[in-house]
């Protein structure tokens, strides 16, 4: 096994690879792949002096027009990851994310029923029409989004639990196309403490574009009339996922010209929503 890891990290092309390996029934959205391949490896945890925990799990949303593959692609990574719970937000109740205190039927006694994000710690929740969501629902999982913990004081049961979890989630756009006009926050029905829990925002136009249509058109013929040739992965998923777990036993560290080039970004991406809000 380490032999094999020791080819796969001698790939020029490992990134790249990798996302396509694992989504290869989806034609482009490169950036998206990448974006969730980043996500399955995960950032470094950490905890502060003053004892405050820091997350390292990375929270992805795709936002995009209709029939432009976001159900695809939470679909595969609910198929692909070992410990992954898929549900929808139309359908999902904050007790149903979060946790619900019921009365056990032999004992008589109330415990505590996990709800999804419970149960996908150290994992990752796919949450398809996140914007369909209740508003209370969505400030439910506020806590379990930062802090990634869960507390509950209900019927006499106080209890503070891990969510350890990654969310992928994904959105339609206010009115069902997205609007390039507007800003993201004008296009998605959220509200700003909810964004500001995402660390990665993609959007999925669907354009009309001759050559690109034609190119889905071919992929999608190809995968219902010769399902296993049309498929091309330099990596099989069991590769993968073995390669991310033997990833994730690693801490790096960061470098001090990226967190200068960090810092710069930053503050660039601040001082355009800035503009943004003036206009």
């Amino acid at each position: 096994i380490n032999a094999e890891y020791g080819e796969m990290s001698k790939d020029r092309n490992l990134y790249q690879n990798l996302s396509s390996s694992m989504f290869p029934t989806i034609h482009g959205s490169d950036e998206i792949k990448k974006g969730i391949l980043l996500m399955l490896f995960g950032g470094v945890p950490k905890r502060t002096v003053e004892g405050t925990s820091l997350r390292g799990d990375v929270n992805v949303c795709i936002v995009g027009d209709p029939s432009t593959a976001k159900s695809q692609f939470l679909k595969q990574v609910s198929d692909f990851s070992p410990r992954c719970i898929y549900t929808s937000g139309k359908a999902s109740s904050a007790a149903g994310l979060t946790a619900a205190v019921v009365k056990d039927e032999e004992s008589g006694e109330f415990v505590i029923e996990a709800g999804a994000l419970l149960l996908a710690d150290n994992g990752v929740c796919c949450i398809d029409e996140f914007d369909k969501m209740d508003v209370r629902d969505q400030v439910a999982i506020h806590e379990a989004m930062e802090q990634q913990t869960i507390s509950i004081t209900k019927a006499g049961v106080k209890a503070v639990l891990n969510a350890r979890t990654s969310i992928l989630a994904a959105a339609n756009p206010i009115g069902g196309r997205y609007d390039r006009s507007k800003s993201l926050q004008q296009n998605i029905q959220l509200s700003a403490p909810i964004m500001s829990r995402f660390d990665l925002f993609f959007v999925l136009v669907d354009e009309c574009n001759e050559v690109t249509d034609y190119a889905i058109a071919r992929r999608i013929v190809d995968l219902h009339s010769r399902q296993e040739e049309s498929v091309e992965r330099e990596y099989t998923l069991e590769e993968i996922r073995r390669y991310i777990a033997f990833a994730k036993k690693f801490k790096p560290r960061i470098t001090p010209e990226s967190q200068e080039f960090m810092v710069e970004e930053y503050k660039k991406l601040r001082q355009r929503d800035a503009n943004a809000m003036s206009k």
